[in-house]
């Protein structure tokens, strides 16, 4: 047979192992490439702070040999009247000058780079000028600032088409200033000693006519611009200069360089800004060994990365090869499953790992496949006979044997039918045990299991195989006759009770004996559907149960008990439609805390309205609704409506009663914690009351109940206490925060004497035992005074306030 197909997703199949190495090689490649971007990043930081110490390193240098450059004609100036003195006197400084320029203007030129020299009288006007009288003249800021302050050294450095640096020295002849020696040089050996020493080119750029506006040299509309009165190497430099000129043209900051990539390299430009007022040095600097070395080395960290993820794949690939293969196998043997091929999927599973290796998670998978498949086996075998068994039990009840209500219902059906069509006559005996609750309560549900199965035993011996014997549910059985006459229906109601009547059960030195009611009816005369005859079986039942136990009754048309069961039919009919269409509504009555007299909290009393409209109270409806089961609905929509008026008034506290019913309620419990939560009400709010008959008649469910309850947060009230048992040993042993008295001991307290002395003992005994008094049916100032004085904590009744709707709480009724 060919293995199972793999199953394969909308978008076809890729296999892990490609998954893997694709996201693997995602995540390694994110890794490199942050790696050698963190690599490239630090190195070019390290490049800027190389470059930006050589920037300022640079700067020093040009201003030192500008500086020096100006110290070398500071004290040339003093030596030039000497070098034109004569031995005899001489009329004038002038001419001393003068002589000196003669003889030796060329040695100026040849050893000290003096370009020109000027000499201005003190009254301002040019006496003499070097090297001609058509040499360069004294440029005129520097003429406005020596007559400005005539008697002050200057040096300057001036840029127009040239540049020349100016050294304005003032000089004394035979005590008084006699004028200024005026110097100049040229720029030109700075610059090419600064490209010397650092081995940078270097450009002398002045400035903007105003400030704010962009170097004429470096303004593309300028007719002076990139014509540079100074720059060393002008082919190589000027062209790099061209190519960073707008962005120069935008910034004036020192130390913010600028790249250029000129023909194969790269280089630096950079502004030494104010050489002088105006002037400024654009510095070029060759970085392409550096960005060379930056580059060859991300190039290095990313082919070192490129070569790490190819070696990880392939490692990869070669460990994922072999698990994933078995992988593979353990998934084409899976479907088997489904197929319940589960010896065929055990040979198709894969091997472990070899002897000498540790188990892996596929061996782990392999054994729980291995192990899976065992089960399923198993459950398979079980599931085959959990479903002859599930057969048998849609038919059966599982307890007696018998069959239940269901396959009841089914051959009834088919002996009536039969009964009709061949004019024949059959009885339908309805049995109901007598007292079977009290068996449940004294002795536990097991003893009452018990003894249900020994009635069924009974049943069968006194019926005939061609009976139909069943358990309707709980202590209802019922037995039919298909052919008989009523003499045959009453020998066989006999029968079956003295059968039941045998049967004694006993458990902890209890001992039980059985009885039944039964209530006979005849078809089809008494009745023509299934449920016509068991509405009149029951009524016949009820006719035996109040004959006394253990008694049987047979069905007539004239019996009154019938009105009776229509009347209990209609009742049950009103409150399904009162919880239908929401017909029920609450009322609030105040309980006041008796030493402060201020309300406590409310309790919720429960009101029906017809479809006229009139208020029915509860003792009309609640004893019908607890005899056919509606009263586990009815607390619900109690709980539920309560619940929705504290959440509509947060401030209300409540205390709602609680049915017999509820104390063996299994879903009461889960229920309140969900309405807990849709209502988001605090269970600290709530008490909840059960009378005392109803709490011990079902003491240990009650105990239960209160418990669980209480560790939600709410409270617990023992209502109508005295009415019942009023036993000390009872209060104990339920957790009741609250004890509420009778009100049939506090109605005539004010003229009743024992009345007085029954509710005093009760008090100082709930007292004692760290609980709460409340007392009930209190109608005038004179009983509560009297209460006030026996320490009772609260008090209910027409005196405090009547039972009202509070505006706002109601829910919307359904129309």
């Amino acid at each position: 047979m060919a293995p199972p197909s793999t199953p394969r997703g909308p978008s076809g199949y890729l296999s892990l192992r490609w998954k893997s190495l694709i996201a693997l090689s995602l995540a390694l490649v994110l890794v490199n490439a942050s790696l050698a971007l963190i690599a490239n990043l630090q190195l070019v930081e390290q490049f800027e702070l190389q470059q930006g110490a050589v920037r300022e390193q640079q700067a020093r240098q040009l201003r030192a040999l500008i500086e020096e450059g100006s110290q070398e004609m500071s004290k040339l100036a003093s030596l030039v009247p000497l070098l034109g003195a004569s031995e005899g006197p001489t009329a004038d400084i002038e001419a001393q000058i003068a002589r000196a320029l003669d003889i030796h203007g060329a040695l100026l030129d040849l050893e000290w780079d003096i370009r020109s020299v000027h000499w201005i009288r003190s009254d301002g006007t040019d006496s003499l000028s070097w090297p001609s009288d058509d040499g360069p003249s004294v440029p005129e800021t520097l003429r406005e600032r020596l007559a400005r302050d005539p008697e002050r050294a200057i040096a300057t450095l001036l840029c127009k088409f040239e540049c020349h640096q100016y050294l304005a020295i003032p000089l004394l002849w035979q005590g008084d200033f006699a004028g200024n020696l005026i110097l100049g040089r040229s720029l030109a050996d700075a610059l090419l000693s600064f490209r010397a020493l650092t081995g940078a080119e270097v450009a002398i750029a002045w400035g903007a006519e105003k400030p704010g506006e962009p170097s004429p040299l470096l303004d593309p509309q300028s007719p002076s611009y990139l014509q540079f009165p100074a720059v060393t190497y002008p082919d190589k430099t000027e062209p790099i200069l061209r190519s960073a000129a707008a962005t120069l043209a935008q910034t004036d900051a020192l130390g913010t360089p600028i790249p250029v990539q000129h023909d194969t390299g790269w280089f630096e430009v950079f502004r030494i800004p104010s050489l002088a007022p105006g002037i400024d040095a654009l510095i070029v600097n060759d970085i392409s060994t550096q960005r060379e070395a930056i580059r060859a080395a991300t190039l290095g960290s990313i082919l070192l990365g490129i070569l790490g993820l190819v070696l990880s794949e392939v490692l990869l690939l070669m460990i994922m090869k072999g698990p994933l293969y078995r992988l593979r196998d353990l998934a084409s043997a899976l479907p088997l499953l489904a197929e319940n091929r589960y010896a065929d999927l055990r040979d198709r599973l894969p091997p472990h790992t070899r002897a000498r290796m540790p188990n892996d998670e596929i061996d782990l998978m392999t054994d729980t496949v291995r192990s899976l498949t065992d089960r399923m086996e198993a459950l398979q075998r079980d599931r085959e006979q959990a479903e002859s068994r599930l057969v048998w039990l849609a038919n059966h009840d599982p307890l007696t044997q018998l069959f239940n209500r269901r396959r009841f219902n089914d051959e009834f059906k088919g002996i009536l039918e039969r009964a009709v069509r061949f004019e024949h006559q059959g009885a339908l005996l309805f049995l109901d045990l007598d007292q079977f609750k009290d068996v449940n309560d004294l002795s536990g549900h097991q003893v009452g299991d018990t003894l249900l199965q020994r009635v069924a035993d009974q049943l069968r011996l006194v019926s005939q195989p061609s009976d139909l014997v069943a358990r309707l549910g709980g202590d209802e059985f019922a037995l039919v006759l298909p052919e008989g006459s009523e003499d045959n229906a009453r020998a066989a109601a006999e029968a079956i009770q003295r059968a039941i009547h045998s049967i004694i059960v006993q458990e902890k030195g209890r001992r039980h004996h059985a009885s039944a009611s039964i209530g006979i009816v005849m078809f089809p005369d008494q009745g023509a559907t299934i449920g016509q005859l068991m509405a009149n079986a029951d009524l016949a039942m009820y006719q035996a149960k109040e004959k006394g136990r253990g008694r049987w009754y047979m069905f007539s048309e004239k019996d009154q008990g019938k009105e009776q069961l229509d009347a209990r039919v209609l009742w049950r009919e009103e409150i399904a439609q009162a919880l239908q269409f929401d017909r029920f509504e609450l009322h609030f009555q105040p309980i006041i805390e008796i030493a402060t007299g201020e309300i406590s909290h409310l309790e919720v009393l429960l009101r029906m309205r017809n479809p006229r409209g009139e208020t029915i109270y509860p003792d009309r409806f609640i004893p019908v609704a607890e005899r056919t089961g509606q009263i586990r609905a009815i607390d619900r929509w109690v709980i539920d409506n309560a619940l929705a008026a504290m959440r509509a008034q947060p401030a209300l506290r409540l205390s709602i009663n609680l049915s017999a019913s509820a104390m063996d309620d299994p879903l009461l419990l889960p229920d309140l914690r969900r309405l807990l939560q849709r209502y988001e009400v605090s269970a600290e709010r709530i008490t909840f009351e059960v009378t005392e008959t109803a709490a011990i008649n079902s003491l240990a469910n009650a105990t239960r109940l209160m418990r669980d309850m209480q560790a939600l947060g709410c409270r617990f009230a023992l209502d109508d206490f005295g009415s019942g048992y009023a036993s000390y040993a009872y209060l104990r042993q339920l957790p009741v925060d609250d004890v509420k008295i009778d009100g049939a001991f506090i109605r005539d307290l004010a003229k009743n004497t024992e009345d007085r002395i029954f509710v005093k003992a009760i008090t100082d005994m709930v007292h004692g035992m760290g609980k709460r008094v409340v007392a009930e049916f209190v109608e005038s100032a004179e009983i509560l005074a009297i209460l006030k004085g026996m320490g009772v904590d609260y008090a209910q009744g027409y005196l405090v306030g009547t039972p009202h709707a509070l505006a706002g709480t109601q829910r919307q009724r359904t129309r």
